[in-house]
Order: structure tokens, then C-alpha cells, then sequence
């Protein structure tokens, strides 16, 4: 074991000196995507070295008297001559001090380099068309979503002002973005006005007031949040995990904790919900108007509070007991004057067409679940009752695909989507089948609060 740290101290040195192989980084890399704890030492180590790039700096600029000490005193020499070897570190610290600061950015900047990152390929938005890096974009209504070279997908909801600044960063004026990073996209960045996000492989959200402040919010994985100084530099950083959330308060000049998503959970009347399900507070504006493959995550699940506090003006029919489907019981009616809330369940898979990708989900309520939502045409035949959009105009129309569980048992080799309510009426379970051309979508019925 001893050994064993020693030999990782040699190689994180040789990493921050850049005195590896191509083969060594490759290798040392792909340890610090899968052991944390080397790459925790990594950041420590990078901080350590920072100090002592700094006092070779110094000693350097008194090189005379380094090298007469040296002559008499061996011992001081060496290390001198560590310091000496740290200026090249120094040099490469003034440049990328953020790399240095923060662990998961030398990542970064090291997956950006490695042979295994295509330099030639181009951040695209989702229909294909390629962005122009450094060129400001802004979005006055609906939705973009950039694919990076490195696997990141970000999808930008309007009003929102930014621009792309790398195979594996972009800078966010204004507005709010969803991002969903996978291994290969560890140490994507995020500039806004107040801060830097570093990505440690995770499925995050960013939103910004340019004059204000930047939330960041994870739901899965981890990210660094650093509070910037006008040089540019880090002058405070907060690591975030799973369900944890700040803000990059530069009037304050500090990041402050927020709510975590299990405290939006609660607001939603959701006391808990699987890992495959991701609960957003508002549906972005290509779902809310119909608009698909604008927002695809594999085996990924999304849920949009609708609207709350529904009073029905008139019965409504619901499908009470999804998994019966070919069962006369199936149906039930909700009477008039009850207050509802409603849900919106998403699945849009990114895979390769002709491929079903399977999601499996649970979300818990505190109320009882009224009944589900499943048919298209049902689905838009409510859009007056639950769509946001249609508090100020009720005769808007969008396009639905619905959920298709066992339409009838025609061809029992089929495999259709399964939706499911616990006997006490308070979980929801789900197992949706969808490709890369189809989406899975439905609406679940709550009672609302007494």
C-alpha cells in the first residue's frame, strides 16, 4: 500500500509537469474517472504544488543567492531544485489557475487533449447544424439543444443569451440550461458572469440572472462551483453532489446553499422518486409546445408538475387501473368540484433508430393518485384542464404521442409500456418502451391538498 502511494505521487507529478506518454495519460486518466479518492488527491496535490511554483518563483528571481546556499548546503539544494522544476508548473498555473484549483478542470483540459477526443468534430445543435464557437447566440422563445463532441447534452430554454467556447465548455449570459454529461464529457464548463461550473460526470442545471446570481442544481453525480474574482481567477469553490444545490452570489461575494431538489420534491407533494426519474420544476418550452427530440436522455425519465389546484367543472374520466387494461374496471370517474393536481411524465430516448430503450421508474406521492392519463387524444382533449400554456388561452392545440400499454393482447409477442398504481393509491410505476423516433408520455391525476 505504501508502495502503491508513492508510485501515485510520482505520477501525479509527472501529470501536472506533462512529462507522460500518450499511453501513461490515456492509462492515469481513466483511473481518475473511476477512483475518487485519486482524483481527491489530485486536486490536494495540484494545490500543493501550486505553493511551491510560487516560492520557486520567488527563489528563482533571487538566483544568486539560491545557488551559493545550494553550494553549501546539499540538502537545501534539492530543494531548491524541486522548486526550480515546479516553475514550469508556475507558468502553466498562471494560464490555467483554475486547472490547478480544481481537480475535475485539469480533467478538463486533459480530456480536451487526449487523442481519444475528435479535435475535428464540432459542437452541433440537435438537428445537426453545426454552432460557431465564440459568436454570441441569443434565444427569444422555445428551446436549443448543443450536442458536444464529448457526449455532453445541453438543452437551453429561452429567454437565454450564450455562446460555445470549446469542444467541451460554453459561457451562459442569461437564461437556464439542463445538462446531462456522461464519462466521457467529465470536466465540462460553464461560465456565467458570476461564476464556473466544472462537470465530475453528472445530470446538472444552471440558471442565471445576469445582474444577479447563478443557481446550479444537481441531480445526479457532481459538480464544482466556483465564485470568480474580476481577474478571472477562483476565489471560492463549493463541491455539490446528488440532490444538492447553490448559488454563485457575487453581491455577496459568497456561495450560498439552497434548496436541494428533495425540498422541490416536497413542494411537488413527492416524497420520493427513483434514480432513473428526474423531477423538474417547470416544463421547458420544445415539450410544453409539442416539439420532440429536442430533449433526449436514455433510460432517463423526466416528471413536469402541470398545473395545481384544478377545480373540475365537469366529470372526468380517468384509466383508474392501468395494469387492467383489457378490465372493464379499468376506468374511473373523478366528479365534478374535486380539486386536482396534475403531472406530466416524459421519456424521448436518444439511442440508434429501431432500438427500444427500456426506463423503469417509481415516483411516491403524499396523496392519493386519482388515476393516469394514457391516450393521445385524451391527452390533448385535457390540454384546457392541465396544459400551463392554456391558463391564458384554452383553445391552444399541441401534439401528444401518448403511452401504449396492452392495447387488447392482438399480438402477445408484443412488448408494450407498463404503468402501474400501488392498492393504496400513493405510487406510481412505470416501465416505458420507446426508439429514437417516438416518445412516451402521459399524465398522472393527484388529489390536491385538502
Amino acid at each position: 500500500m505504501i508502495q502503491r502511494n508513492h508510485n501515485d505521487d510520482r505520477l501525479l507529478q509527472q501529470y501536472l509537469d506533462r512529462s507522460m506518454s500518450p499511453e501513461e495519460l490515456d492509462s492515469f486518466e481513466e483511473r481518475l474517472c473511476q477512483e475518487e479518492e485519486l482524483a481527491e488527491r489530485l486536486i490536494a496535490f495540484a494545490c500543493d504544488d501550486l505553493v511551491l511554483a510560487e516560492w520557486g518563483a520567488a527563489l528563482e528571481r533571487e538566483q544568486q543567492t539560491v545557488s551559493a546556499v545550494s553550494t553549501t548546503h546539499p540538502v537545501s539544494g534539492q530543494i531548491f531544485h524541486r522548486a526550480n522544476r515546479t516553475v514550469v508548473v508556475s507558468v502553466m498555473a498562471s494560464i490555467f489557475s483554475v486547472f490547478l484549483l480544481l481537480g475535475g478542470y485539469l480533467l478538463f483540459q486533459s480530456v480536451m487533449s487526449s487523442p481519444r477526443v475528435n479535435s475535428q468534430q464540432r459542437v452541433v445543435f440537435s438537428s445537426g447544424e453545426p454552432v460557431e464557437n465564440h459568436i454570441k447566440q441569443t434565444l427569444n422563445e422555445g428551446s436549443a439543444e448543443l450536442h458536444f463532441p464529448t457526449g455532453a447534452k445541453v438543452l437551453i430554454s429561452a429567454p437565454a443569451s450564450y455562446e460555445v467556447t470549446g469542444n467541451n465548455s460554453m459561457h451562459l449570459q442569461q437564461g437556464s440550461f439542463i445538462a446531462n454529461v456522461p464519462s466521457s464529457g467529465i470536466g465540462f464548463q460553464v461560465d456565467t458572469p458570476h461564476g464556473r461550473v466544472i462537470d465530475l460526470g453528472t445530470l446538472f442545471s444552471v440558471q442565471t440572472v445576469e445582474k444577479l446570481d447563478t443557481r446550479v442544481q444537481v441531480y445526479r453525480g457532481k459538480v464544482i462551483a466556483s465564485l470568480m474574482n474580476r481577474a478571472g481567477g477562483v476565489q471560492s469553490s463549493k463541491q455539490l453532489s446528488e440532490h444538492q444545490s447553490a448559488t454563485i452570489n457575487s453581491t455577496k461575494n459568497e456561495i450560498e446553499e439552497a434548496d436541494d431538489s428533495l425540498s422541490l420534491a416536497e413542494k411537488c407533494g413527492i416524497l420520493q422518486h427513483s434514480d432513473s426519474v428526474v423531477l423538474q420544476e417547470s416544463m421547458p418550452d420544445a415539450l410544453a409546445t409539442g416539439k420532440y427530440q429536442v430533449f433526449e436522455h436514455d433510460a432517463l425519465a423526466f416528471v413536469f408538475p402541470e398545473r395545481t389546484q384544478v377545480s373540475l367543472h365537469s366529470d372526468l374520466e380517468l384509466v383508474t387501473q392501468p395494469a387492467e387494461t383489457r378490465s372493464k374496471k379499468r376506468s374511473g370517474v373523478i366528479t365534478a368540484g374535486t380539486n386536482v393536481d396534475c403531472y406530466r411524465i416524459y421519456y424521448d430516448p436518444a439511442q440508434k433508430e429501431g432500438a427500444f430503450i427500456p426506463v423503469q421508474g417509481e415516483i411516491q406521492f403524499d396523496r392519493p393518485i386519482l388515476g393516469v392519463i394514457l391516450d393521445r387524444k385524451v391527452l390533448t382533449q385535457t390540454d384546457r384542464l392541465f396544459h400551463p400554456l392554456c391558463r391564458n388561452d384554452a383553445n391552444r392545440l399541441f401534439i401528444h404521442q401518448g403511452t401504449e400499454t396492452d392495447t387488447g393482447g392482438k399480438d402477445p409477442k408484443a412488448r408494450y409500456d407498463k404503468v402501474t398504481i400501488s392498492p393504496d393509491r400513493h405510487t406510481l410505476s412505470f416501465m416505458l418502451l420507446s426508439g429514437e423516433r417516438f416518445v412516451d408520455e402521459f399524465r398522472v391525476i393527484v388529489q390536491s391538498p385538502q
